[in-house]
C-alpha cells in the first residue's frame, strides 16, 4: 500500500514546464520571436549587400550554372528564414496579422520602387560652390536611398510571403491537402510566368508585388523569384512539420527541384520559365514519399482542382489580352542591331 503523500505527489517525469521552455505546441516568448525575426532580417541584409555589387558582372556570365546562383542563393536563404521564423511557433493571429501588415508595407513602398533607376544629378561646370555642394548632397542621397528602399521592400515582401505561407501551412491537416496545394502552386506558376503577369504591369501596379524586387532583371539573369514561390515554400515546410514528415528531405527536395526549374528557365536554351514549381513539387513529393499517404481518389481530386484553377487563370489572362492588347513592336530595324 502506498502512503497518501506518495499517491498525491506527481511522477518524476511529469515536472511542470519552466517559464523559459514553453510546452509542446505553444508559442515561444515575444523576446524569442523578436530575436528570430531580427536574425532573419540580418541574413537577408547580408545576402543583399554581398550580391548586389556583383549582379552586373553576374549578368554577363556565359555559364548558366553561375547565372542561376543569385536566384538560388535567395531561395535557399528563404527556406532558412522560414525555418527560423517557424521555430518560434507564433500563433495564427500573429502570422495572419504580421503577414498582412508586411504586405501593406510593401504596397506603400511600391511607388518608390524605381527610385534607384532615376538619373542622378551631376554638378554643372562653372556652377557656384553652394550649388555644387547641394547637387553633391542630392547625388549622395539618391545613391543611398535607392538601395535602402529596395532592401526594405525586399525584407517586407519576404516576411509577408513567409508569414502568410506559414499561416496557410497550419491549415493543412492531411497529405491530400498538401498535394492539392502543390497542384494549385503549379497552376499559379504557369499563369504567372507564361503571361509575364508582374513584369508586364506598370512599375507602380499592385501586380508588381507578385515578383520580388531582387535580384533585378539585369542582362541574362532572368526574373527573380515570385512571392508565391516563397509562400508555397513556407506553407510546405510548415505542413511537413505538422504532418511529421522528414524535414531535411522535404527542404532538400524543394531546393533541388526549384534549382533545376530555375536552371531550365534561363536563356538561351531551353528558356522554359514555367517549370519552377512543377519541379519543386516533384522534389517535395520525393522527399516526403515514404510518409505520404494519399489515395488515388484524393490525387485525382487534387489534379482536377489544379487543372480548373489553371483554366480559370488562363481564361482571365486571355480576356485581359483581348481587352487591352500589348503594343505592337516598333518596325525599326535598329532594335535588331548586334543580334548576329
Amino acid at each position: 500500500m502506498t502512503s497518501p503523500a506518495a499517491a498525491s505527489s506527481p511522477p518524476l517525469d511529469a515536472s511542470p514546464a519552466s517559464p523559459c521552455q514553453p510546452a509542446l505546441g505553444a508559442g515561444a516568448s515575444w523576446a524569442e520571436q523578436s530575436g528570430r525575426l531580427v536574425i532573419a532580417l540580418c541574413l537577408v541584409t547580408l545576402l543583399f549587400v554581398l550580391w548586389t555589387p556583383r549582379l552586373e558582372a553576374a549578368a554577363g556570365w556565359t555559364a548558366k550554372e553561375l547565372r542561376v546562383l543569385p536566384r538560388m542563393s535567395f531561395f535557399v536563404l528563404s527556406a532558412l528564414v522560414a525555418l527560423i521564423v517557424q521555430g518560434a511557433r507564433p500563433s495564427r493571429a500573429v502570422l495572419l496579422g504580421g503577414g498582412l501588415l508586411c504586405a501593406a508595407a510593401a504596397l506603400c513602398l511600391l511607388p518608390w520602387a524605381e527610385l534607384w533607376q532615376l538619373p542622378v544629378p551631376v554638378p554643372k561646370p562653372g556652377a557656384a560652390a553652394a550649388d555644387v555642394a547641394v547637387e553633391a548632397t542630392d547625388r549622395r542621397i539618391m545613391l543611398l536611398a535607392g538601395p535602402v528602399l529596395q532592401l526594405l521592400r525586399l525584407q517586407v515582401s519576404l516576411l509577408a510571403a513567409i508569414l502568410l505561407g506559414t499561416w496557410l501551412g497550419r491549415r493543412i491537416q492531411a497529405s491530400s491537402h498538401l498535394v492539392a496545394m502543390l497542384c494549385c502552386a503549379i497552376a499559379g506558376d504557369v499563369w504567372l510566368n507564361t503571361f509575364h503577369v508582374p513584369d508586364a504591369a506598370a512599375a507602380t501596379h499592385p501586380l508588381r508585388l507578385l515578383r520580388l524586387p531582387w535580384p533585378p532583371p539585369l542582362g541574362h539573369l532572368g526574373p527573380g523569384p515570385a512571392c508565391t514561390d516563397l509562400l508555397f515554400l513556407s506553407a510546405t515546410i510548415e505542413a511537413a512539420r505538422g504532418l511529421r514528415f522528414h524535414m531535411l528531405s522535404v527542404v532538400l527536395g524543394a531546393v533541388s527541384g526549384y534549382c533545376a526549374g530555375s536552371f531550365l528557365g534561363l536563356d538561351p536554351w531551353p528558356a522554359w520559365p514555367a517549370l519552377s514549381m512543377a519541379l519543386f513539387t516533384s522534389g517535395v513529393l520525393v522527399g516526403c514519399w515514404p510518409e505520404l499517404k494519399c489515395s488515388f481518389q484524393d490525387t485525382g481530386k487534387a489534379l482536377l482542382l489544379g487543372a480548373l484553377l489553371l483554366a480559370a487563370l488562363l481564361a482571365l489572362a486571355s480576356l485581359q489580352r483581348a481587352l487591352t492588347p500589348p503594343p505592337e513592336p516598333s518596325p525599326s530595324f535598329a532594335r535588331h542591331r548586334y543580334v548576329t
